[in-house]
This record gives structure tokens, sequence and C-alpha cells, in this order.
């Protein structure tokens, strides 16, 4: 008799913890930020100077102005860090540079969101242009 209680309490803790409602983790209404346009790179003695162009637009409830988050890979390391610069920027320099190793910038518009809605977030990024070297 006391096994038979022993299942069905198993049983039924792990029916109950498998049956909820994960929709909002899984999507983000809404319309998400343009990515950045004309990323380009210029190398000046142990500086690589990035440059892009910030969307022209942005959809409705995007508090203004927008951050850009820059992730930079020095030969695969993702230790080489995350940056993220405020108020518009279109430029980024990063130092030092070396030519011995091979670099790869990700960059992506982030802005906070005017959310209203429970679990909505109130941050909305773009998908991220990338370049390498």
């Amino acid at each position: 008799m006391s096994k038979n209680i022993l299942y069905s309490f198993l049983f039924s803790i792990f029916f109950l913890s498998g049956c909820y409602n994960d929709d909002y983790i899984e999507s983000k209404p809404g319309a998400s930020l343009e990515a950045v346009s004309n990323l380009n790179y210029e190398i000046s003695g142990d500086e690589v100077i990035l440059t892009w162009d910030l969307p022209q637009s942005y959809p409705e409830g995007v508090i203004e102005p927008v951050s850009v988050q820059i992730s930079t890979l020095v030969n695969g390391n993702r230790e080489a860090g995350n940056i993220t610069l405020s108020d518009n920027p279109e430029s980024y320099t990063y130092i030092p540079y070396d030519s011995a190793n091979e670099y790869r910038f990700t960059v992506k518009v982030m802005a906070d969101y005017d959310a209203t809605e429970p679990h909505v977030s109130d941050l909305l990024y773009s998908l991220g242009n990338t370049i390498e070297f």
C-alpha cells in the first residue's frame, strides 16, 4: 500500500512539474530594431577604428538615444569582451591591435523600450553585424 502511495505521489509530482506555460520566454512581441549598416574598420598603428551608420528610424515605444553593444573576439577568445556605448554612437576605437591576431567584432543596436505589458522586456536589440579580419 505504501509503495502505491509513493509511486502515485512521484507520478503526480512529475506530471505537475511539466504543466506550465512559457510562451512569453520563447517569443518577444513587437518589432526588433534594424541592424547597423555600413560597418567598416580602419587600422591605424595599434588601433582599430570601427564605424557604422545607425538605423534611420525606430519602432514606436523606443526611447532614444540608443546604445550600441560591441562583442570582440580575438583569435576566437570570448574573453576579449563586450562593451556598451551610449548616446547614439557611430564609432569605436579598439586598442591594442596586433596584426598577428584574428579579430571579430559584432555590433548590435540596443534601446530601452516603453513596455507596458507584463513579461515584455523593456530592452530591444537588433541582429548583429559582424566584421572579421
